[in-house]
């Protein structure tokens, strides 16, 4: 289905609404991101909530077959457009969908920062909603995003030297590779430069499951016997180092943190990276510590990536804004929340999560069984978990 909102086509999937009426028990899932649509892959964790709901899949404005924003039109790249990207606004359209579904209450599964859009779904219309799942997104609700990324850059630390300690050869591959492109001039296929602080955020594989046997792969021969590096190795760094299949993750990423404590964002993980050794993006292979970096966003990637570069003005303004809206006002105790917390999770840190469960009351169950991407991977198990817990509250 298909509505208009604010000048923005909202396209939401259903399924299993065979032989089912308007009263039908409906799962609404939120995605994570942002920026990035709901899964048309039928994983795991849809065929089993297909058992016992009809689920709607939302494609987030600005994603999928909602009214897409990317370089190819850059007349929506504005400032204005991006700051309208945020929870409220996905929760405002997801009662839309709701509305027009002739829906009176759902339950609500928030996967990452779809568990921001579903706390915010909490404060703002608690009555339309029943059961509230959560999977590695349940954010804090009184820390600022310098917090955020302090909490971040920590779990990113221990997950590192942990992998350095599984695969100990890889350290010194990561240096000589940084090395190697700090003093040579290396092209990805989409023909940009690639700097050494740029292949350096490939360490948000170290945040997924498999993602230490990724990169060890990747790191396993880049170089040619010339000292080139490998075309093949060039073309897998650039797909992940690349935000051209979803360019709002990286222009909206630090406005989510947005309004949780007053004033602007500013570049926060640029400047609490510079802080702490081995993390700033001009840290150099020479240095003591040094090490890839995660999900975090850096103004750099806006002059160096071609996907980019057509929202750095945007990008610029929405780091200087200073009057966000708190989406979390008014949230307090409910009955029926649910959540997995994933205890290394690198992206929402557990001790923030636990938080913020503690002020709901949320049933937790935390585990260290599964990375970030739990959901996708364990589908099945996650759900039966969820549901599991909402059956005997």
């Amino acid at each position: 289905m298909k509505i208009q909102r604010d000048g923005f086509t909202i396209y939401a999937r259903v399924l299993g609404d065979e032989g089912r009426g308007a009263d039908a028990p409906t799962l609404l899932f939120l995605q994570g991101g942002p920026g990035f649509p709901a899964p048309r892959e039928r994983f795991e964790w849809i065929t089993e909530a297909l058992k016992r709901y009809r689920v709607v899949l939302l494609d987030q404005r600005g994603t999928g077959r909602s009214t897409r924003i990317d370089r190819a039109e850059p007349s929506l790249i504005d400032a204005t457009t991006l700051a309208s990207l945020r929870a409220s606004d996905i929760v405002a359209d997801a009662e839309a969908v709701r509305a027009e579904l002739g829906i009176e209450r759902w339950d609500v599964l928030g996967q990452s920062f779809g568990g921001f859009c579903l706390a915010h779904y909490l404060a703002a219309h608690p009555e339309r909603v029943g059961n509230a799942f959560f999977t590695g997104g349940l954010p804090t609700v009184t820390r600022g995003a310098d917090e955020v990324y302090r909490a971040t850059f920590a779990k990113l630390r221990a997950r590192h030297e942990l992998f350095y300690r599984e695969v100990p050869w890889a350290e010194k591959m990561v240096r000589e590779v940084c090395r190697h492109l700090d003093n040579s001039e290396e092209t990805l296929p989409a023909g940009e430069r690639l700097s050494s602080r740029r292949f350096r955020t490939i360490g948000a594989n170290l945040g997924r499951e498999g993602g230490f046997d990724a990169l060890a792969a990747m790191l396993e021969e880049p170089f040619h016997p010339s000292g080139r590096l490998r075309t093949d190795f060039l073309a897998e760094v650039g797909g992940q180092v690349s935000f051209e299949a979803a360019p709002l993750y990286a222009a909206i990423h630090e406005s989510i943190y947005g309004g949780t404590v007053p004033g602007a964002t500013a570049w926060s993980a640029q400047r609490v990276s510079e802080t702490l050794d081995g993390f700033a993006p001009g840290a150099t292979p020479d240095d003591a510590e040094f090490y890839l970096t995660g999900e975090h966003i850096f103004p750099f990637q806006f002059e160096e990536d071609p996907a980019l570069v057509p929202f750095r003005d945007a990008a610029e303004a929405l780091a200087r804004k200073d009057d966000w809206a708190n989406l979390y006002a008014g949230l307090g105790r409910r009955e029926r929340t649910f959540a997995v917390v994933y205890t290394d999770d690198i992206y929402v840190p557990r001790e923030l999560s636990l938080e913020t469960a503690q002020l709901l009351g949320t049933r937790v169950h935390e585990t260290a069984r599964w990375q970030h991407d739990g959901l996708r991977r364990h589908g099945a198990e996650v759900m039966n978990v969820l549901l599991g817990a909402a059956d005997a509250a």
